[in-house]
C-alpha cells in the first residue's frame, strides 16, 4: 500500500506544482523578432482592389483569387485569376523569403499585362504581426516609367492587405489603392 501511495505521489506531483514563472518584464526593442512563417500565404485568397487610372491601365475594380503553394525548394508559387477593368486576366507569381537577410522577393506576371518584381525587407513584432515593405523595379509601359511601392500587412490568419503607391516618370508617389485579401479555403497556417 505504501508503494502505491509513493508511486501515485511521483506520478501526480507535477499536477500540483506551481507553473514555472515567466519573465515579468515588458518586451524590449533588442528582443529578437521571431522569424515569420511564410506558410501563412499557403491556400486560396480572394481579393478586390479599386485602382485609379494610370499608365498601367484604366481605373476600375480588380476582383479574383490567388492560390499559393509551397515548392520543394522552399519558395512559394501562386496562380492568379480574376476580372479587371480590361476583362479577364490570369497571372503567376513566385515569392522567395531570404531568412538571413529578412528580405522577400515576389516576381509576378499577368496583372496589368507587365512583369514586375517586388523586393523589400520584412519586419514584425513580438506579437506575430508582420509587414513586408517592398518596391518594384522600374516598369516600362506605353512610353512611361512606373514604380510601385507599398506594404503587405499580414493582419490575421484570415486577412492581409496591401497599401500601394505609384510614381510615374519619377514624379511623386500617390495612392494606388489598398487591396484586401481574404482566406477562402477555410485553412490558415496559424
Amino acid at each position: 500500500m505504501i508503494l502505491i501511495l509513493i508511486f501515485a505521489l511521483l506520478v501526480f506531483q507535477p499536477l500540483f506544482q506551481e507553473p514555472a514563472e515567466q519573465p515579468s518584464r515588458p518586451t524590449d526593442p533588442s528582443d529578437p523578432m521571431p522569424p515569420p512563417d511564410m506558410d501563412y500565404f499557403i491556400g486560396t485568397w480572394s481579393f478586390d482592389w479599386n485602382v485609379p487610372e494610370s499608365p498601367l491601365g484604366p481605373a476600375g475594380k480588380f476582383k479574383g483569387m490567388e492560390t499559393y503553394r509551397k515548392t520543394s525548394d522552399g519558395s512559394y508559387e501562386s496562380e492568379i485569376a480574376g476580372e479587371g477593368p480590361e476583362g479577364a486576366f490570369k497571372g503567376r507569381a513566385t515569392t522567395v523569403y531570404d531568412e538571413k537577410k529578412r528580405m522577400v522577393t515576389r516576381s509576378e506576371t499577368g496583372l496589368f499585362g507587365v512583369e514586375m518584381k517586388k523586393t523589400g525587407p520584412i519586419g514584425g513584432d513580438l506579437g506575430g504581426y508582420y509587414t513586408i515593405f517592398w518596391e518594384t523595379e522600374p516598369i516600362k509601359k506605353d512610353g512611361k516609367t512606373v514604380k510601385l511601392k507599398g506594404k503587405t500587412l499580414m493582419l490575421s490568419p484570415a486577412h492581409y492587405r496591401l497599401q500601394i503607391q505609384i510614381s510615374v516618370d519619377g514624379g511623386p508617389y500617390t495612392n494606388f489603392g489598398n487591396p484586401w485579401f481574404r482566406k477562402t479555403d477555410g485553412k490558415s497556417s496559424s
